[in-house]
């Protein structure tokens, strides 16, 4: 399984405290069948992403890896103003892999009215959209038609492994699972922290989407569409769908929503 996402490196952000909790998070990842693991230290208000000390720690944690884990470069990258103009600037300084794929971390305060004019700007100039865990942003849990319209102008979806588990709470696991059953998640990711709280762990999740949902729906979001983002490739696009269909015909995101309407007077139609 390849992990998109996962803050591993020691003292960079919130994730790994040193060295040995960074070794030790590896070794979690590779002994619960992940293979491939891109650091993606935040780049935001309270953290400074810093590529060439990332590169430098990147390799020191190489060398401490299990033998059958690929590590790779990546930023859980912030949207917002300094942010914007430097990755205009320099497109592939924050992509997972130095690939053409962004991972985008959107505020649980508040989401600006122009974020999707910051997505064309960051998409004229070449890069590809993945928007981090909104099944945890409780502002998207409140307004899903604005991720849905994101959707809809093909951004991609990253949802965290712990929330399809529950470890999030109940709504959180629902609002991930609506996803996945309307064929709206793009990538499963851990988003590991530590070793103990938030670790970096695909298996459970894996095991979980085989079981609610199809093995081959596992292989796509944990292997097959992350391989193509480290390759800088498009997506491979499935032959037959493989989420379990939804019987009722209203927008996803209406069913997430208290009804507030009255019923239209069926006499006046």
């Amino acid at each position: 399984m390849i992990d998109l996402h996962c803050h591993f490196l020691p003292g960079l952000d919130d994730g790994a405290r040193d060295e040995a909790e960074s070794a030790e998070m590896l070794r979690i990842a590779a002994s619960s069948g992940t293979n491939h693991l891109v650091a993606t230290p935040h780049a935001d208000t309270r953290y400074h992403f810093d590529p060439d000390l990332t590169a430098r720690l990147l390799d020191l944690a190489r060398a401490a890896a299990p033998p059958s884990l690929t590590l790779s470069q990546g930023c859980d990258f912030h949207i917002m103003h300094d942010n914007l103009v430097d990755a205009l600037a320099h497109p592939r300084r924050y992509t997972l892999n130095a690939s053409r794929y962004l991972l985008i971390e959107l505020s649980d305060i508040v989401i600006f009215p122009n974020t999707g004019e910051m997505f064309d700007r960051l998409e004229q100039a070449g890069l590809r959209i993945i928007i981090s865990h909104p099944e945890r942003n409780p502002i998207l849990r409140q307004r899903p038609e604005l991720l849905l319209e994101w959707i809809e102008q093909d951004r991609l979806v990253q949802v965290t492994a712990s929330a399809l588990t529950g470890q999030w709470g109940v709504k959180v696991q629902a609002f991930a699972r609506r996803l996945l059953e309307q064929n709206h998640v793009h990538f499963i990711a851990s988003d590991g922290h530590s070793v103990r709280g938030r670790p970096p762990r695909l298996d459970l999740a894996r095991s979980w989407i085989e079981e609610k949902f199809s093995p081959a729906l596992a292989h796509r979001l944990l292997v097959a569409n992350p391989a193509a983002v480290v390759a800088d490739q498009d997506l491979p696009q499935p032959e037959i769908p493989d989420c379990k269909p939804v019987a009722d015909k209203q927008p996803w995101w209406r069913r997430l929503l208290p009804s507030s309407r009255t019923p239209p007077d069926a006499s006046k139609t």
